[in-house]
Formats: structure tokens, C-alpha cells, sequence
């Protein structure tokens, strides 16, 4: 596989479904198996069929886009065409905060966030920013210094439409917001997952759960101008 590959790319591990096809969904067990894969693919058990496929490893192989998939015990590769465009999740597990004050809910949010960059944060400066920042500002863009230090880069999403927010979640970046007033959160943060064709999942510190909100909800939020949003 190395010698005639391209490219391997391991990405933070995010999950996708399968497109729906006429006929077998398939994929192949190695991807040396690619040049030839009329007669090394392999049917998908029905039970499997729209479930999520977590993608741990993406490869340029033959000029096309292959993702490296497990479920329950299966693994193999599958061709980036065959997974639907809309619908992405990243893989990162909600965390719930330690008490119920606003500190502790900013916290974990950032925790999720920073640990989807770069592994394991140091809490307690994570902390301390917050409540430098809880001092100075309400602006999600003012924990620059923070995010920066810890991912080299950030992205202000203030002004970004749902669609953007879709492209980055793409890239695989999850994404920071401070809502007030959705799905009864006063003035919270969370953090975008993923989304599917009219759905955004969360991980919503509050409750230490994967949630769910629909699009069209996100949207109005969105053009009412009541959520502040930034990324890396």
C-alpha cells in the first residue's frame, strides 16, 4: 500500500454514513485490494446499513479519496464518494461540568474544544482565562490568547451562516458556541459536533450529553444575531 499511495492522513476521528445506493454496499479489507476490487469487496451486513462509521484514517489511492472505517468489528476502506455529504460527526465525548455555575460550564466547553486540537489542556489555565475573560468581556473572540497558545490558530464565526459553519465542521474542526436563549440556554456555552441533513449535534456541558437541536432552529439564532461563535 505505501509504495503506490499518494497520501495517508490521520485525522482526528469523526464519524459518517453511507450514501444511499441501488444494489450492495461494499467496501474492501485492504487497500491494496483497490486495483482489483470487483472481486475483493465485501457486502456490508444489512444491520450495519445507516448506522455511523467511525473514520480513523483517510488515503489518496488510484486518485481517489479512501476512508478506513470500524464498526462494532468490522474494519476496511471505503471510498470517500460513497458517504453522505450531509451528514459529518466528530467524535469527541461531551463532558459534563463540575457544578452548575457558568465558570464550570465555560470550562468543560473549552476543554472539549482544545482537546479536539491537541490532546489534554491544562484545566487549571483554562480556567484561569476564563475567569480573567468573565472580567473584561462577554466576546468569545477575546479568549484569543488562550486558544491560540493552546491550537496556534482561531476562527472568529460571529458573522458565519449556517452553511459555514457546516464547512468547517467538515474540516473536521468543532465549533465554540455562546447561545442564549436556545433549547432553554440562558446564556451557555457548547460545542458543535456535527450535523446531519436537518439536524446540529452538540456536546452540551450542562448535561454531559451528545443533544440534538434542528437546523432550522440554529438559523433563526443564527440571523437574530444571538449566538457568538469561534473555532481554530
Amino acid at each position: 500500500m505505501r509504495k503506490i499511495s499518494i497520501a495517508n492522513e490521520r485525522p482526528n476521528p469523526f464519524y459518517v454514513r453511507l450514501k444511499p445506493v441501488a444494489g450492495d454496499y461494499w467496501y474492501i479489507k485492504d487497500l491494496d485490494d483497490a486495483t482489483d476490487k470487483s472481486n475483493r469487496k465485501v457486502s456490508f451486513p444489512d444491520n450495519l446499513i445507516g448506522q455511523d462509521l467511525l473514520i480513523d484514517e483517510i488515503s489518496f489511492f488510484n486518485k481517489r479519496a479512501w476512508y478506513k472505517f470500524t464498526i462494532d468489528n468490522i474494519s476496511g476502506w471505503i471510498l470517500k464518494r460513497s458517504v453522505k455529504a450531509n451528514y459529518r460527526r466528530l467524535a469527541i465525548a461531551p463532558l459534563i461540568q463540575a457544578t452548575q455555575s457558568d465558570v464550570d460550564n465555560q470550562v468543560t466547553a473549552l476543554v472539549m474544544l482544545l482537546t479536539s486540537a491537541q490532546g489534554t489542556p491544562d484545566s487549571d489555565t483554562i480556567l484561569e482565562a476564563v475567569k480573567q475573560w468573565n472580567d473584561v468581556s462577554t466576546d468569545l473572540i477575546d479568549l484569543k490568547s488562550l486558544i491560540i497558545s493552546q491550537t496556534n490558530s482561531i476562527k472568529d464565526l460571529r458573522k458565519v451562516n449556517f452553511r459555514q459553519l457546516q464547512k468547517h465542521l467538515m474540516r473536521r474542526k468543532p465549533v465554540l458556541l455562546r447561545v442564549a436563549g436556545m433549547n432553554n440556554l440562558k446564556n451557555s456555552f457548547i460545542l458543535l459536533v456535527g450535523f446531519n441533513k436537518h439536524t446540529i449535534y452538540y456536546n452540551d456541558p450542562w448535561t454531559g450529553r451528545l443533544e440534538a437541536i434542528s437546523a432550522g432552529h440554529l438559523k433563526k439564532h443564527l440571523y437574530n444575531n444571538t449566538v457568538d461563535a469561534i473555532s481554530y
